[in-house]
């Protein structure tokens, strides 16, 4: 039976999903289609082109939809837009944020229509190229950080296991990071998020009146 690169592709992307990316290797991969490493090899060049056609598919079921000819947008709006609806989209796949993180715009070129798109946005607003090229620059790899810390570290609730505290003990050298532990327990990952967003855009703004 011959196999399409759409398989192999689609394939990858369930071994991330339940291995996380470690799990993702070409031998896997062909042991699981059941056909040669060869036959994979025909559809992708290497593992890292793999990552990239996996980091396009993750990208194009999020942004899919989105009007890419639209760059009269306001400003603050899609910067906003444009970091939550990449983080849900990396969130979406385990690992998912080191995938995007390592993509090459040659083949995951929704990666690149994003850029493109935000940067006439605001370069419409009234900023230079290079100032909205450094801003699209500032909010992605935020985004891209964000999401990796997310998916790497344990959550920030202690959970029953880790009494309060057990991470409290630290305040004992560092008063100002335990009081912070201690404030972090009423909040979560949308929350800062949410913050570190928000602070970036209210910086962005301030450039206007530079």
């Amino acid at each position: 039976m011959s196999i399409q690169k759409s398989q192999i592709v689609q394939t990858a992307l369930d071994i991330l999903d339940r291995d996380g990316l470690e799990g993702v290797t070409l031998r896997r991969l062909a042991s699981e289609l059941k056909i040669k490493a060869a036959s994979i090899y025909w559809h992708v060049a290497s593992k890292e082109r793999l990552f990239d056609e996996m980091a396009n598919i993750i990208l194009e079921e999020h942004f899919s939809s989105f009007d890419f000819e639209n760059d009269r947008q306001e400003w603050t709006e899609w910067l906003d837009t444009l970091a939550h609806e990449l983080r849900a989209a990396m969130l979406a796949h385990q690992d998912g944020a080191r995938i995007i993180a390592g993509a090459h715009p040659d083949i995951a070129q929704m990666l690149t229509k994003l850029w493109d798109l935000t940067v006439r946005v605001l370069h419409n607003a009234d900023f230079s190229y290079s100032k909205a090229a450094t801003i699209t620059a500032t909010v992605i790899n935020f985004t891209l950080g964000s999401v990796i810390e997310e998916q790497s570290s344990p959550p920030y609730s202690t959970g029953p296991d880790k009494p309060l505290d057990e991470l409290l003990s630290i305040g004992q050298t560092f008063q100002a990071l335990a009081l912070v532990l201690e404030a972090w327990q009423d909040e979560n990952n949308d929350m800062h998020f949410d913050t570190g967003v928000r602070i970036i855009i209210n910086g962005v703004r301030a450039e206007l009146t530079l």
